[in-house]
């Protein structure tokens, strides 16, 4: 799979801080260096539109993590990811931070799996695997299993599957589109399958949602909301739980679908308000067929199927998702129509 390199800056006066960081982020990251506040300020200001994400150490002489963070939002670049790095996450610093909506604290001592797992999720970053006969195998069982527990929750509350599998059917209609029109993106059939398959599970963590019964009711409270909301880290947290290296691709895939499926590319969504290339194209398909299924199924119920409505209401809401992703549900539009006339629905 080709896949752009996300561009991180490192901010650190400390050299071997910026050395461990960069021994195991430029695996997978391109990376550019700041030893101060101010090549920081210099940085950001004439090459900031570059940058995915910039880890940012609080603990500098002259100029701190902190007057980088105020620089950057008098300077309106909040839209950027900041990482702290810090070696204790002092209440004050935690306090003050909030102020600025950073992503997330990065501890010292580095733990490399940690930090690669939170820029990975907060970024969508998939990583590229070249998957075995038997780690595919492990994959397909683990995915066997997870749909089992998944149906049974469905079952219980007299709901069936049928929108999660369109979910997933649609995401691969558009997955099989986007590799024959961009020639640099290439998916094997196995990455499509499991990538596909990972967005049956997008909505998982409504399991773990207290009282889902109450969330049932046509009108509910904010706070009711707020926890509806949850239900996107909860389902992440879920599909982490699997830490068999066989998996990782899946949990990967999956585990940032179900966080960040309900993220809009204005900025707008939840639960991190990612904005534009900071979320993956993966969890960008995702979103669009959830919204295509919901939509269709609020409008229409189990009775009429009217894709191309439904595709021109999805369409008029600019700022959801990239202009890629609308054109490829756009140019899908006939395969979907005889994706539903199959199903006979």
């Amino acid at each position: 799979m080709a896949q752009e390199r996300k561009r991180l800056l490192i901010v650190d006066d400390t050299e071997i801080d910026r050395i461990m960081l960069r021994s195991f982020l430029n695996v997978e990251f391109e990376i550019v260096e700041a030893d101060s506040g101010n090549a920081a300020f210099e940085y950001i200001t004439t090459k900031g539109d570059q940058l995915d994400a910039i880890l940012l150490d609080i603990s500098m002489p002259h100029i701190d993590g902190f007057d980088v963070l105020k620089f950057m939002a008098d300077k309106n670049m909040g839209s950027i990811p900041v990482f702290l790095i810090t070696a204790e996450p002092t209440r004050d610093n935690v306090e003050r931070a909030m102020q600025y909506k950073i992503a997330e604290f990065i501890i010292k001592p580095f733990n490399r799996e940690d930090v690669m797992r939170r820029l990975r999720s907060r970024l969508g970053v998939v990583p590229d695997y070249d998957l075995r006969n038997e780690e595919l195998k492990a994959t397909l069982a683990y995915i066997s299993d997870l749909k089992v527990l998944y149906q049974r929750y469905l079952t219980n509350f007299g709901r069936t599957d049928e929108s999660c599998q369109n979910v997933s059917d649609l995401v691969r209609i558009m997955l099989q589109n986007l590799i024959k029109t961009i020639r640099d993106f290439r998916l094997n059939d196995n990455a499509v399958d499991l990538i596909s398959k990972a967005a049956y599970f997008c909505d998982i963590g409504e399991m773990l949602v207290p009282d889902k019964r109450l969330l049932t009711l046509s009108s509910y409270s904010v706070q009711l909301q707020d926890v509806h909301q949850d239900h996107t880290v909860l389902g992440a947290n879920l599909i982490r739980l699997n830490r068999s290296p066989q998996c990782e691709y899946f949990v990967e895939i999956c585990s940032s679908m179900c966080l960040h499926h309900h993220e809009r590319f204005d900025g707008g969504g939840y639960p991190n308000g990612l904005e534009g290339k900071n979320n993956s194209i993966f969890n960008q398909l995702c979103r669009i067929a959830d919204e295509f299924e919901h939509t269709r199924s609020k409008l229409y119920g189990d009775k009429g199927k009217p894709v191309k409505t439904v595709i021109k209401r999805i369409i008029n809401d600019s700022g959801m998702v990239s202009p890629l992703v609308y054109s490829l549900m756009e140019d899908c539009e006939m395969q979907i129509i005889d994706y539903f006339l199959k199903k006979g629905t």
